[in-house]
C-alpha cells in the first residue's frame, strides 16, 4: 500500500501522521533508503494550489522537491506533494481522485501506467491543467510533458555501456537490465534506446528484463540472481534511479571474482559514491530539478492563458569519474 509522504495541507492531521511515519521509516540507507521530503512555504493569498504527484519514494525526487520549491517562490504559487511509498498505479489514482475535489488548480504527474489512468487523465485535464514529467502519457490529454526524451536517454545509455565494454576488452556476454515495471513510458522508450544501441552491437546478448516493483529488497534481489545466474555476465544496466545503489550493494557484496560492469541512470548520492569509488563505469544524470521547477512554471503559464510548447526537454549528461566532481558540486548547490 502506498502512503503520502511530502504533502503540504496543515490541515489535514491525517497527512501530518503519516509523514511522520514516513520520516521515522527514512533512516535506512544504499539500496534501503526511502525519504519523505521537505513541507511547502506559505504562498501569497489567492495565488494558485498545484498538486505533483510522483511515481515512487525515491531518492530522485527529493531533488525533483528542491526544484518546484523554487518554482514556489519564484512564481507566487503553493505546491502540494504526493509521493507513493510504492510504484502502484492505485496510489495514484486515488492521489488524484482527492486532487478533483480539493480545490487544486493543476495537477503534475509522473504516470506510472498512462494507459490505465486515460480516462481518470480526461476528467483531471477537463478540470484543470495537467503536465506530465519524468514520464509521459503521450495519448492522455495532458497539455505538455516536462522531462527528459527517454529514446535519447537510453541510446546514451547503450552507447556509454558498448564504449565501457570496448575500454575493457569484452567483445561477448550477456546482459542484465533492472527496472521497476515496464509497462512505464519512460521504462518502454530507455529500453528501445538501448536495444537500438547496444542491442545491436555484435556478441551482446541482452537477457529479458528484471522486474522489482519499485522494491528496493527485490532490486536488490535480481541482481544477486543474475551474478549466481549467469557467469558470462559483463554488464548491468539499472533503469530507474534506485537500482544504482542497489545494484552497488549487490555487486560490492558479491565473491565472484569478474564482476560485471555496471551502468544506470540518475543521481541518487550512493550511486555517485560508487561512480567515485569505480563500482559504478556511468551514470545518465537528467534534470530532477527541473522536472520540479519547469513543471511548476508550465502550469503557472497554462492557468494564465499563455501558450507553453507540448515538450520541455531538461536534457540528459553522462556522468563518470572524469566529470563527476564538476557535476556532484552543481548538484550539492541545487540542493542548499
Amino acid at each position: 500500500m502506498g502512503i503520502v509522504v511530502s504533502r503540504t495541507n496543515s490541515g489535514r492531521v491525517a497527512g501530518a501522521l503519516v509523514f511522520a511515519l514516513a520520516a521515522v521509516m527514512a533512516t535506512a540507507g544504499g539500496c534501503r533508503k526511502k525519504e519523505g521530503g521537505a513541507g511547502a512555504g506559505t504562498a501569497p493569498a489567492g495565488s494558485y494550489h498545484f498538486a505533483f504527484v510522483t511515481n515512487n519514494s525515491s531518492d530522485f525526487w527529493n531533488i525533483g522537491e528542491k526544484g518546484l520549491r523554487k518554482g514556489e517562490k519564484d512564481f507566487g504559487v503553493k505546491v502540494d506533494m504526493f509521493r507513493p511509498l510504492k510504484g502502484e498505479v492505485a496510489d495514484q489514482q486515488r492521489f488524484l481522485e482527492d486532487i478533483l475535489v480539493q480545490g487544486f488548480d493543476g495537477v503534475v504527474i509522473s504516470p506510472i501506467n498512462p494507459d490505465a489512468m486515460t480516462e481518470l487523465f480526461a476528467r483531471v485535464a477537463a478540470k484543470m491543467p495537467l503536465v506530465t514529467t519524468d514520464s509521459d502519457a503521450p495519448r492522455s490529454a495532458r497539455k505538455v510533458y516536462v522531462g527528459t526524451n527517454n529514446v535519447e536517454a537510453g541510446k546514451l545509455a547503450g552507447n556509454t555501456a558498448a564504449a565501457a565494454l570496448k575500454a575493457a576488452g569484452v567483445t561477448k556476454g550477456k546482459v542484465a537490465l533492472f527496472v521497476g515495471r515496464m509497462d512505464m513510458q519512460n521504462a518502454i522508450e530507455r529500453k528501445q534506446g538501448i536495444d537500438e544501441t547496444l542491442g545491436k552491437v555484435p556478441g551482446i546478448e541482452i537477457l529479458p528484463v528484471f522486474l522489482d516493483h519499485a522494491d528496493r529488497a527485490l532490486a536488490k534481489k535480481n541482481v544477486e540472481d543474475a551474478l549466481a545466474r549467469y557467469p558470462d555476465l559483463v554488464l548491468a544496466m539499472g533503469i530507474w534511479s534506485y537500482n544504482g545503489p542497489c545494484m552497488a550493494d549487490a555487486v560490492r557484496a558479491s565473491s565472484r571474482k569478474d564482476k560485471p560492469i555496471l551502468v544506470v541512470f540518475d543521481e541518487e548520492e550512493e550511486t555517485l559514491k560508487a561512480v567515485r569509488d569505480g563500482l559504478i563505469s556511468a551514470t545518465i544524470v537528467q534534470r530532477p530539478f527541473q522536472f520540479g521547477y519547469q513543471s511548476v512554471k508550465a502550469l503557472k503559464e497554462l492557468r494564465d492563458g499563455k501558450t507553453v510548447p507540448p515538450f520541455v526537454d531538461t536534457g540528459i549528461l553522462a556522468v563518470d569519474k572524469t566529470n563527476l566532481d564538476q557535476f556532484w558540486n552543481e548538484l550539492r548547490e541545487l540542493k542548499k
